[in-house]
């Protein structure tokens, strides 16, 4: 099913809804595929960096603060808070990657996204594309997939 431009535009206000900001400039070329990443985070192969019971009472909050330090690790944030995001709900062939910023380079981003659209799923590649963190939901946990391509 193609994405229609309805889906791109409440993509993009769920962004800016989670304090992002939206560049009109082009991702670098080079990088992953959309449909690469998504792959890398939804495969069968793949496996969790961080896994986080979603029944727990502080889940949210100890997810925030294991994406603060897997972006951090991975080096996902450019120096401005610039990543490439892309859309899981949306058909990532079609809209591929968005060029944001987000002034608050991560803190927080489990509950901004939650409170912007209800669920924490979040799927970025540093500009350079070399880096891929995303928050998943499998199950009862969620899920922090890091890797480098």
């Amino acid at each position: 099913m193609a994405t229609s431009e309805k889906d791109v535009a409440d993509w993009i206000s769920y962004l800016t809804s989670a304090g992002m900001l939206i560049s009109n400039q082009e991702p670098k070329q080079g990088v992953p595929e959309a449909t690469t990443a998504l792959h890398a985070v939804n495969g069968m192969e793949a496996e969790p960096t961080v896994s986080i019971s979603r029944n727990a009472p502080d889940s949210l909050e100890c997810l925030n603060q294991h994406w603060k330090q897997q972006s951090e690790a991975a080096h996902l944030y450019s120096t401005s808070g610039v990543i490439l995001v892309c859309s899981p709900a949306a058909c990532p062939a079609d809209v591929g990657w968005l060029r944001v910023q987000d002034p608050m380079r991560g803190e927080n981003i489990a509950s901004r996204l939650v409170q912007a659209k209800g669920s924490p799923t979040f799927l970025t590649l540093s500009e350079d594309g070399r880096h891929l963190c995303a928050i998943s939901v499998e199950d009862e946990d969620y899920w922090i997939v890091s890797r480098e391509f």
